[in-house]
């Protein structure tokens, strides 16, 4: 991992943790073991490192959403695929944390950009398989949109309680993780399945 990497993945567990209003540069740095001038080697800001902390998870749906729509399986599997990977939190996924805290600490405002950002691509996502959905919901699709991505980051959060962990750094981080691995993610997306897409979908 480069020393950009360690500063991206150190700033969004801390981020997470702590609130991106309470978290500064020195916060950072001092888990870094690096001078503050060494941070701004690296990022001339707390904004500019956090516009690309989003873009590159941006990027990265972008990609999955792609190869998703280009699998020859049926759309139920395709919604699925991205249902899991919603709730698919590991140890290389801590901007996935990241996004779920955002919502739960209520600082969506300082990222809606890039929050909007995710939620066109998965709109766009939608729109190119309204085949696939009933008649009745064609029109909602931004609707359908904000149900999902909210409701999703809601069982997230939940699941995140359900380990018993309050995250304050990187180790009680990989902590959570470990138990968050225990869980039965398979059994947790058939039930959103049936609880929020199945109604919706020919």
């Amino acid at each position: 991992m480069t020393k950009r990497d360690r500063i991206k993945r150190t700033a969004t567990i801390l981020f997470a943790a702590n609130g991106i209003r309470n978290t500064k540069i020195e916060d950072i740095a001092n888990v870094l073991e690096m001078a503050k001038g060494g941070f701004y080697y690296y990022f001339k800001s707390k904004e500019e490192l956090l516009h690309e902390i989003m873009d590159n998870s941006v990027i990265s749906r972008k990609e999955f959403l792609k190869e998703v729509g280009d699998l020859n399986i049926s759309f139920e599997d395709k919604l699925k695929m991205i249902v899991t990977r919603r709730l698919s939190l590991r140890d290389d996924r801590y901007n996935l944390f990241l996004f779920a805290k955002i919502f739960e600490n209520g600082e969506i405002s300082l990222t809606q950009d890039d929050y909007m950002k995710r939620d066109i691509i998965f709109s766009e996502f939608l729109k190119k398989n309204k085949e696939h959905i009933k008649d009745e919901y064609r029109d909602e699709i931004e609707k359908i949109r904000a149900i999902l991505s909210t409701s999703l980051t809601v069982l997230l959060l939940y699941l995140i309680a359900q380990t018993g962990v309050t995250v304050t750094d990187e180790e009680s981080y990989k902590e959570m993780i470990q138990k968050y691995s225990t869980l039965d993610i398979n059994r947790e997306v058939e039930m959103f399945y049936n609880l929020y897409l199945k109604s919706m979908i020919k």
